[in-house]
């Protein structure tokens, strides 16, 4: 187990890297809004988009203290399943019995069930819940009223958790057979800064194709960027 120290610098750190996911998210999007063709400018609802699209870092800030405060929850729920289901001395490395005898296999059998049981715990009840947690801590710390947060969640829920599913389950064996408890944290900020920059990627496509009529759709659905 991490000491108050050291889960500290967990948390700053993977506040920093949520923090630079948005700060990255952000930058792309004004960098596509800036390369769009010169045509689309005279648009009155291109030039609301523009003096909506400024960095705002206060938005940053925001990610950072989200990635701050869900870093004590997310590290007790990877102890929790690790202390659950342990996966013994193959994921930690010991490789002093020969790899053909029956205790090495047996070994390397029970390590793969305790992973699999860690990924489908995960994905079924910390998955839902991180997903929940997020749109419901960003959308208070914007000052979203309670009709505000409920329309919030109806619209992201659902694609957020299922484009989670999509990267998470892959990065999360990786995380549980080979990376120790310690570093879970650190791995899965770094998979996020990559996710999230992708998102950015994506995010900006569907605003660079949206309707005037559906602007206030997607900027509930894509959030303040």
């Amino acid at each position: 187990m991490a000491t108050p120290r050291q889960l500290a610098k967990i948390a700053l750190f993977n506040g920093s890297m949520v923090a630079t996911g948005n700060v990255i998210a952000q930058s792309f999007m004004l960098w596509s809004e800036r390369a769009a063709p010169a045509a689309a400018d005279s648009s009155p609802a291109v030039g609301r988009r523009e003096s909506a699209l400024s960095y705002d870092p206060l938005q940053t800030l925001r990610f950072f203290a989200y990635g701050v405060a869900f870093t004590p929850i997310s590290y007790r729920w990877h102890a929790f399943l690790n202390a659950r289901f342990p996966t013994g001395d193959i994921v930690a490395g010991s490789l002093k019995q020969s790899a053909t005898t029956p205790s090495k296999v047996s070994s390397l059998s029970r390590s793969t069930s305790a992973v699999l049981k860690r990924l489908a715990v995960d994905q079924t009840v910390f998955a839902p819940f991180a997903t929940f947690s997020f749109i419901g801590g960003m959308g208070a710390m914007e000052g979203l009223g309670p009709s505000e947060l409920v329309e919030r969640f109806r619209i992201q829920y659902l694609p957020l958790l299922i484009a989670g599913y999509a990267l998470w389950p892959a990065a999360q064996v990786v995380n549980f057979s080979i990376v120790p408890l310690a570093y879970r944290i650190p791995f899965t900020s770094v998979v996020g800064l990559m996710w999230h920059t992708y998102l950015s990627w994506t995010s900006a496509r569907m605003k660079t194709n949206i309707i005037p009529s559906e602007m206030g759709q997607a900027e509930a659905l894509l959030g303040p960027l």
